[in-house]
Protein backbone atom coordinates (compact mmCIF):
# COMPACT_ATOMS: atom_id res chain seq x y z
CA UNK A 1 0.00 0.00 0.00
CA UNK A 2 1.77 3.33 -0.57
CA UNK A 3 1.00 6.85 1.26
CA UNK A 4 2.07 10.19 1.16
CA UNK A 5 4.75 10.94 3.52
CA UNK A 6 3.38 14.53 5.01
CA UNK A 7 5.34 14.74 8.35
CA UNK A 8 4.27 17.26 10.68
CA UNK A 9 5.27 18.98 14.01
CA UNK A 10 8.41 19.30 15.76
CA UNK A 11 10.76 17.77 14.03
CA UNK A 12 10.87 14.23 13.87
CA UNK A 13 7.85 13.48 16.13
CA UNK A 14 6.28 11.59 13.89
CA UNK A 15 5.85 7.92 13.90
CA UNK A 16 6.22 8.44 10.00
CA UNK A 17 9.58 10.21 9.95
CA UNK A 18 11.21 7.99 12.62
CA UNK A 19 10.22 5.04 10.80
CA UNK A 20 11.89 6.77 7.08
CA UNK A 21 14.88 7.11 9.22
CA UNK A 22 14.36 3.17 10.85
CA UNK A 23 14.16 1.60 7.36
CA UNK A 24 17.49 3.73 6.37
CA UNK A 25 19.56 2.18 9.03
CA UNK A 26 18.74 -1.41 7.59
CA UNK A 27 18.80 -0.74 4.46
CA UNK A 28 22.36 0.60 5.14
CA UNK A 29 23.69 -2.52 7.75
CA UNK A 30 22.45 -4.56 4.89
CA UNK A 31 23.65 -2.95 2.06
CA UNK A 32 27.03 -1.13 3.23
CA UNK A 33 26.24 2.32 1.99
CA UNK A 34 23.65 5.19 3.41
CA UNK A 35 20.43 4.93 0.94
CA UNK A 36 19.25 8.51 1.54
CA UNK A 37 21.49 11.91 1.15
CA UNK A 38 22.44 13.97 3.79
CA UNK A 39 20.23 16.71 2.08
CA UNK A 40 16.80 14.87 2.61
CA UNK A 41 17.50 13.56 5.80
CA UNK A 42 19.05 16.78 7.11
CA UNK A 43 15.72 18.26 6.26
CA UNK A 44 13.58 15.99 7.74
CA UNK A 45 15.09 15.68 10.83
CA UNK A 46 15.19 19.57 11.45
CA UNK A 47 11.75 19.82 9.59
CA UNK A 48 12.71 22.00 6.56
CA UNK A 49 9.63 22.90 4.71
CA UNK A 50 11.96 23.32 1.06
CA UNK A 51 11.31 19.65 0.63
CA UNK A 52 7.80 20.47 -0.03
CA UNK A 53 6.68 17.14 1.75
CA UNK A 54 2.92 16.11 1.07
CA UNK A 55 0.49 15.05 -1.16
CA UNK A 56 1.98 15.54 -4.84
CA UNK A 57 5.15 16.04 -3.87
CA UNK A 58 6.58 12.82 -4.89
CA UNK A 59 7.39 11.76 -1.06
CA UNK A 60 5.62 7.81 -1.04
CA UNK A 61 5.88 5.43 1.68
CA UNK A 62 4.95 1.92 1.33
CA UNK A 63 3.00 -0.61 4.24
CA UNK A 64 3.49 -3.67 3.73
CA UNK A 65 0.54 -5.76 5.26
CA UNK A 66 1.20 -5.32 9.18
CA UNK A 67 1.27 -1.18 8.60
CA UNK A 68 5.17 -1.37 8.81
CA UNK A 69 6.89 0.71 6.14
CA UNK A 70 8.88 -1.46 3.74
CA UNK A 71 9.56 0.91 1.50
CA UNK A 72 10.00 4.76 0.46
CA UNK A 73 10.50 7.06 -2.30
CA UNK A 74 11.52 10.78 -1.39
CA UNK A 75 12.72 13.62 -3.81
CA UNK A 76 15.95 15.42 -2.80
CA UNK A 77 17.56 18.21 -4.69
CA UNK A 78 16.99 17.14 -8.39
CA UNK A 79 16.24 13.06 -7.92
CA UNK A 80 14.22 10.61 -6.10
CA UNK A 81 15.97 8.20 -3.97
CA UNK A 82 13.88 4.95 -3.33
CA UNK A 83 14.69 2.85 -0.13
CA UNK A 84 13.31 -1.31 0.04
CA UNK A 85 13.49 -3.00 3.47
CA UNK A 86 16.12 -5.47 2.60
CA UNK A 87 13.69 -7.98 4.52
CA UNK A 88 10.89 -6.78 1.79
CA UNK A 89 12.85 -6.63 -1.75
CA UNK A 90 11.81 -9.08 -4.61
CA UNK A 91 8.62 -8.47 -3.85
CA UNK A 92 7.37 -5.16 -6.31
CA UNK A 93 8.02 -2.70 -3.93
CA UNK A 94 10.91 -0.76 -5.27
CA UNK A 95 9.14 -0.58 -8.30
CA UNK A 96 6.02 0.20 -7.52
CA UNK A 97 7.40 3.31 -5.75
CA UNK A 98 9.23 4.11 -8.44
CA UNK A 99 6.24 3.79 -11.19
CA UNK A 100 4.37 5.92 -8.40
CA UNK A 101 7.19 8.76 -8.10
CA UNK A 102 7.37 9.13 -12.05
CA UNK A 103 3.61 9.29 -12.26
CA UNK A 104 3.83 12.42 -9.60
CA UNK A 105 6.99 13.63 -11.26
CA UNK A 106 7.39 12.46 -14.68
CA UNK A 107 10.72 14.14 -14.93
CA UNK A 108 12.31 12.59 -12.02
CA UNK A 109 15.70 11.43 -11.75
CA UNK A 110 16.69 9.04 -9.38
CA UNK A 111 19.83 8.23 -7.19
CA UNK A 112 20.88 4.73 -7.03
CA UNK A 113 23.68 5.05 -3.55
CA UNK A 114 26.01 2.78 -4.58
CA UNK A 115 24.33 1.77 -8.02
CA UNK A 116 23.92 -1.68 -5.95
CA UNK A 117 22.82 -5.21 -8.72
CA UNK A 118 18.98 -4.60 -7.71
CA UNK A 119 19.05 -1.03 -8.36
CA UNK A 120 20.87 -1.25 -11.57
CA UNK A 121 18.18 -4.14 -12.58
CA UNK A 122 15.18 -2.20 -11.79
CA UNK A 123 16.85 1.11 -14.12
CA UNK A 124 16.94 -1.65 -16.59
CA UNK A 125 13.30 -2.88 -16.47
CA UNK A 126 11.98 0.75 -16.41
CA UNK A 127 13.71 2.24 -19.38
CA UNK A 128 16.01 4.29 -17.17
CA UNK A 129 19.72 4.92 -18.70
CA UNK A 130 22.56 6.27 -15.97
CA UNK A 131 22.56 9.79 -16.26
CA UNK A 132 24.93 11.49 -13.92
CA UNK A 133 27.73 9.95 -11.77
CA UNK A 134 29.04 10.67 -8.40
CA UNK A 135 32.21 9.17 -6.68
CA UNK A 136 33.34 8.64 -3.35
CA UNK A 137 37.21 8.49 -3.13
CA UNK A 138 39.46 7.85 -0.59
CA UNK A 139 42.61 7.16 0.50
CA UNK A 140 44.67 6.45 4.08
CA UNK A 141 46.22 8.57 6.13
CA UNK A 142 50.14 8.62 5.97
CA UNK A 143 53.07 9.88 7.79
CA UNK A 144 54.21 12.32 5.04
CA UNK A 145 50.48 14.12 5.15
CA UNK A 146 51.53 15.35 9.03
CA UNK A 147 54.80 16.40 7.79
CA UNK A 148 52.78 18.60 4.49
CA UNK A 149 53.07 21.96 4.29
CA UNK A 150 49.98 24.33 5.15
CA UNK A 151 48.25 26.77 2.49
CA UNK A 152 49.34 30.21 3.25
CA UNK A 153 46.77 32.75 5.22
CA UNK A 154 44.46 30.20 6.58
CA UNK A 155 42.16 31.34 9.56
CA UNK A 156 39.69 29.06 10.54
CA UNK A 157 36.12 30.05 11.72
CA UNK A 158 36.99 30.45 15.13
CA UNK A 159 39.38 33.03 14.10
CA UNK A 160 36.44 35.48 13.51
CA UNK A 161 35.70 35.18 17.04
CA UNK A 162 32.29 37.20 17.36
CA UNK A 163 31.83 38.41 13.62
CA UNK A 164 31.84 34.34 13.09
CA UNK A 165 28.34 35.20 11.38
CA UNK A 166 30.16 37.40 8.78
CA UNK A 167 32.50 34.57 8.30
CA UNK A 168 29.30 32.64 7.43
CA UNK A 169 28.39 34.81 5.27
CA UNK A 170 31.55 35.43 3.58
CA UNK A 171 31.36 31.36 2.82
CA UNK A 172 27.93 31.02 1.64
CA UNK A 173 29.08 33.58 -1.37
CA UNK A 174 32.10 31.69 -2.45
CA UNK A 175 30.17 28.48 -2.54
CA UNK A 176 27.36 30.03 -4.76
CA UNK A 177 30.15 31.32 -7.09
CA UNK A 178 32.60 28.17 -6.93
CA UNK A 179 29.60 25.75 -7.72
CA UNK A 180 27.15 27.81 -9.92
CA UNK A 181 27.10 25.03 -11.98
CA UNK A 182 26.65 22.26 -9.81
CA UNK A 183 23.02 20.92 -9.50
CA UNK A 184 22.98 20.70 -5.48
CA UNK A 185 25.99 22.33 -4.26
CA UNK A 186 25.66 25.67 -5.74
CA UNK A 187 22.37 26.22 -4.55
CA UNK A 188 22.85 25.56 -0.73
CA UNK A 189 20.86 28.70 1.22
CA UNK A 190 21.76 30.84 4.41
CA UNK A 191 19.35 27.88 6.07
CA UNK A 192 20.93 24.64 4.55
CA UNK A 193 24.18 26.12 5.76
CA UNK A 194 22.67 26.73 9.31
CA UNK A 195 21.62 23.07 9.58
CA UNK A 196 25.18 21.46 9.35
CA UNK A 197 26.34 24.02 11.77
CA UNK A 198 24.33 22.91 13.85
CA UNK A 199 25.16 18.87 13.29
CA UNK A 200 26.88 17.74 15.82
CA UNK A 201 29.61 17.14 13.95
CA UNK A 202 30.50 20.68 13.05
CA UNK A 203 33.94 21.63 14.36
CA UNK A 204 34.49 25.74 13.96
CA UNK A 205 38.31 24.91 13.82
CA UNK A 206 37.87 22.66 10.57
CA UNK A 207 35.85 25.18 8.53
CA UNK A 208 39.47 26.87 7.24
CA UNK A 209 39.06 30.05 5.19
CA UNK A 210 41.32 31.55 2.63
CA UNK A 211 41.01 35.34 2.54
CA UNK A 212 42.47 37.44 -0.02
CA UNK A 213 46.06 38.42 1.56
CA UNK A 214 44.80 36.53 4.30
CA UNK A 215 43.27 39.21 6.22
CA UNK A 216 40.10 38.88 7.81
CA UNK A 217 37.19 40.85 6.31
CA UNK A 218 38.79 40.22 2.72
CA UNK A 219 36.87 38.76 -0.47
CA UNK A 220 37.12 34.31 0.23
CA UNK A 221 39.79 32.83 -2.31
CA UNK A 222 39.06 29.64 -1.18
CA UNK A 223 37.80 27.52 1.69
CA UNK A 224 38.11 24.06 2.87
CA UNK A 225 35.72 22.66 5.40
CA UNK A 226 36.42 19.27 6.48
CA UNK A 227 33.92 16.44 8.39
CA UNK A 228 34.87 14.04 11.04
CA UNK A 229 33.40 10.84 11.37
CA UNK A 230 35.18 8.70 13.95
CA UNK A 231 38.47 7.69 12.38
CA UNK A 232 37.62 9.14 9.21
CA UNK A 233 38.24 12.94 7.62
CA UNK A 234 36.00 13.57 4.74
CA UNK A 235 36.84 16.54 2.81
CA UNK A 236 33.40 17.71 3.00
CA UNK A 237 33.78 20.70 0.48
CA UNK A 238 36.83 22.14 -1.08
CA UNK A 239 35.82 25.84 -2.78
CA UNK A 240 38.18 28.17 -4.98
CA UNK A 241 36.73 31.56 -6.19
CA UNK A 242 36.52 31.47 -10.02
CA UNK A 243 38.84 34.53 -9.80
CA UNK A 244 41.26 32.31 -8.34
CA UNK A 245 41.70 29.11 -10.58
CA UNK A 246 44.62 27.93 -12.07
CA UNK A 247 46.84 29.61 -9.45
CA UNK A 248 47.23 25.88 -7.61
CA UNK A 249 44.84 26.72 -4.57
CA UNK A 250 43.22 23.64 -4.99
CA UNK A 251 45.57 21.78 -4.90
CA UNK A 252 47.20 23.93 -1.79
CA UNK A 253 43.75 23.39 0.20
CA UNK A 254 43.93 19.84 -0.57
CA UNK A 255 47.72 19.12 1.03
CA UNK A 256 46.54 21.36 3.78
CA UNK A 257 43.77 19.01 4.42
CA UNK A 258 45.53 16.07 4.49
CA UNK A 259 47.67 17.88 6.51
CA UNK A 260 45.13 18.36 9.58
CA UNK A 261 43.89 15.08 8.93
CA UNK A 262 46.79 13.77 9.94
CA UNK A 263 47.92 15.98 12.75
CA UNK A 264 44.56 15.53 14.23
CA UNK A 265 45.19 11.38 14.52
CA UNK A 266 42.54 10.72 11.23
CA UNK A 267 43.47 7.21 9.69
CA UNK A 268 41.24 7.92 6.90
CA UNK A 269 40.19 10.69 4.43
CA UNK A 270 37.46 10.73 1.98
CA UNK A 271 35.74 12.89 -0.35
CA UNK A 272 32.87 12.90 -2.61
CA UNK A 273 33.57 14.53 -6.39
CA UNK A 274 31.03 14.17 -9.75
CA UNK A 275 31.79 11.86 -12.15
CA UNK A 276 31.80 14.58 -14.69
CA UNK A 277 34.51 16.75 -12.98
CA UNK A 278 37.85 15.65 -15.01
CA UNK A 279 39.72 18.37 -13.45
CA UNK A 280 39.23 17.47 -9.73
CA UNK A 281 39.39 13.72 -10.22
CA UNK A 282 43.06 14.34 -11.79
CA UNK A 283 43.80 16.44 -8.73
CA UNK A 284 42.25 13.64 -5.97
CA UNK A 285 43.92 10.95 -8.24
CA UNK A 286 47.34 12.64 -7.87
CA UNK A 287 47.53 12.73 -4.19
CA UNK A 288 46.65 8.99 -3.98
CA UNK A 289 42.94 8.62 -4.13
CA UNK A 290 40.75 5.85 -5.55
CA UNK A 291 37.06 5.29 -6.19
CA UNK A 292 35.73 3.09 -2.85
CA UNK A 293 31.61 3.45 -3.91
CA UNK A 294 29.91 4.96 -6.98
CA UNK A 295 26.37 7.08 -6.87
CA UNK A 296 24.45 6.75 -10.33
CA UNK A 297 21.35 8.90 -10.99
CA UNK A 298 18.98 7.09 -13.29
CA UNK A 299 16.98 8.93 -16.47
CA UNK A 300 14.92 8.50 -19.23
Amino acid sequence: MLEDLVPTGTPGDTESVEAVLALAARAEAHDGVAPLSEEFLLALRSGGDHLALGPGAGHLVSRAQDGSVDGVAVRAGDGVEIVVDPAHRRRGVGRALLDAARAAVPTSRFWAHGDLPGARALAVATGLGAARELLKLGRSVTAEDAASPEAPGVLTLSDYGDNRDAGLDDWLQLNALAFADHPEQGRWTTGDLADRVAEPWFDADLLLLLPRDGARGEPLEASLWLKPQGEVCEIYVVAVHPDSAGRGLGRAVLVHALGVAARRGFADVELYVDGGNTAARRLYERAGFDVRTRDVQYAS
